[in-house]
C-alpha cells in the first residue's frame, strides 16, 4: 500500500479533537536514506532521520521492529534529552512506515499494550481511546 493511502488511514484515526493538526510525513531522498516526521500545528515535534540512524547506529531499525534484521536497542532513560519526544538517530523512516502498518491491523487495545514507542504514540491518538460511550 502507498504511504500517502496508509499516512490518511492513520490520521483518519485520530481523535476528532486533534485530526488536521498532528500529522505525519514520509520522504526519500535519492539515495535509500529518508526521514519522517510529526508536526503539531505545522511544527516539526519529532524527527525519525534514516542517515542519522544509521550514522550513529550503523543499522536503521529499532530494536522494537518485528523483523529479523540488525537492529540497534532503545534509547534508556538516563541518556535521554530533556524536551525531545526522540532521540538523535533513534528512530528511521522505515520504523514509523511499519508502525503505521502494524498500528492500522491491531485493535487501539494492542497498539497500546505494544513494546513500540511508535505504535503507542499513534494508538493515544486514536478517536477511540478514552471513549466512554
Amino acid at each position: 500500500m502507498r504511504w500517502s493511502k496508509v499516512r490518511k488511514l492513520v490520521e483518519d484515526s485520530f481523535s476528532p479533537s486533534i485530526k488536521g493538526r498532528v500529522q505525519l510525513y514520509s520522504t526519500a531522498y535519492h539515495c535509500i536514506c529518508g526521514r519522517a516526521w510529526f508536526t503539531i500545528d505545522g511544527e516539526d515535534i519529532a524527527d525519525l532521520s534514516t542517515r542519522a540512524s544509521g550514522n550513529k547506529y550503523r543499522c536503521v531499525y529499532h530494536e522494537t521492529r518485528d523483523i529479523d534484521c540488525v537492529s540497534h536497542p532503545a534509547v534508556l532513560e538516563d541518556e535521554r534529552t530533556l524536551g525531545n519526544l526522540v532521540e538523535y538517530g533513534e528512530f528511521s523512516r522505515f520504523d514509523l512506515h511499519e508502525a503505521c502498518w502494524k498500528y492500522l491491523h491491531s485493535n487501539v487495545y494492542e497498539s497500546l499494550q505494544s513494546e513500540n514507542p511508535l505504535i503507542q504514540a499513534l494508538a493515544v491518538l486514536n478517536g477511540k481511546v478514552g471513549r466512554t460511550n
